[in-house]
């Protein structure tokens, strides 16, 4: 195992901007709506709540189904149980934009409205399995969180949210075990195989983020070869995660990372644009078959000896 101590910070927002990424795919969303509603839907609408329907805020995932279903899923690598509130905030505005106009609403004609379904996906990395759930799947509920005297007065409160979860999150030795062999844990067999991927590329980010810092060193070993934000994308690639989102430098470089110069040769080959890194690997090709030693190769071209040789090397 290497230490952590050299590995390539990765973008801090990584999570959020790719779960946006994985979800653009109308394909994807139609799984998912037939997966989380237990029928087939054919025809779907992304309506994401906006900042400037809702403030400064956004939900993360929003579209509606057959025109008589809402889903709203949040993401979130914090468990919060204020989620049913913030949910019903989300909500109530969707709903009164859905009704055209106040004559309307007051009118003696019953506005129809879509059948809201409300979901929270958790992911991250906590200390031990002790302190993961005792089930995936759980609901929250908004009365969870009224004060105790109707439970004491046994009354009914005349509100209520529920929010199905769907909790991804992992332990950090399941993560390690996972990055070195692939081990996947046994409570995620059954889940949506688009929700299980995009979990472990969440959980496993989050471990390279926080194994990025030299104080986590021993608390995040890496598997031997692992250092940079490319190194996990390779990784991830050769089991078949999301091969269609991280073969794409534009899309890694928007989501995923902040690469650097060394993780640009490394995609040398795998989407237009990359002009720079084609040149630099020509160029290191070709001065290599003239005989040029490693050394002079990094002096002639601005590079250091170690990128030199990891190209040579692959």
């Amino acid at each position: 195992m290497t230490k952590a101590r050299d590995v390539q910070p990765l973008n801090p927002k990584a999570k959020d901007t790719f779960f946006k990424r994985v979800y653009c795919s109308e394909e994807r969303l139609k799984r998912l709506a037939a997966f989380l509603l237990g029928r087939e839907i054919s025809d779907i609408t992304v309506a994401t709540l906006k900042p400037v329907l809702y403030g400064n805020k956004e939900n993360d995932l929003a579209f509606s189904c057959d025109g008589s279903l809402y889903v709203m899923m949040e993401e979130q690598s914090t468990p919060c149980l204020n989620i049913p509130f913030r949910m019903v905030e989300y909500m109530m505005t969707v709903l009164r934009e859905s009704v055209d106009t106040e004559k309307l609403l007051y009118g003696r004609k019953r506005v129809m409205l879509p059948i809201p379904k409300l979901y929270v996906l958790n992911v991250g990395i906590v200390r031990t399995k002790k302190d993961l759930p005792g089930s995936i799947m759980y609901d929250m509920r908004l009365s969870d969180s009224f004060c105790n005297d109707f439970r004491e007065a046994q009354l009914q409160p005349d509100i209520e949210a529920v929010v199905h979860a769907y909790d991804f999150r992992m332990s950090e030795e399941e993560v390690f075990v996972y990055l070195e062999r692939a081990a996947i844990p046994g409570r995620f067999q059954g889940q949506l195989e688009d929700m299980l991927q995009y979990a472990l590329t969440a959980n496993c980010l989050t471990y390279v983020q926080r194994a990025a810092r030299s104080e986590n060193e021993k608390r995040y070993p890496l598997p031997e070869g692992m250092r940079t934000a490319a190194d996990l994308i390779q990784l991830l690639l050769e089991r078949g995660i999301f091969v269609d989102l991280l073969s794409s430098k534009e899309v890694c470089d928007m989501t995923v990372a902040q690469f650097s110069r060394e993780d640009m040769l490394r995609y040398q080959g795998r989407e237009e644009g990359l002009e720079e890194g084609i040149r630099l690997v020509k160029s290191v090709y070709r001065l290599d078959a003239q005989g040029y030693a490693v050394s002079d190769i990094a002096t002639e071209l601005q590079m250091s000896v170690e990128e030199v040789k990891r190209i040579l090397e692959e």
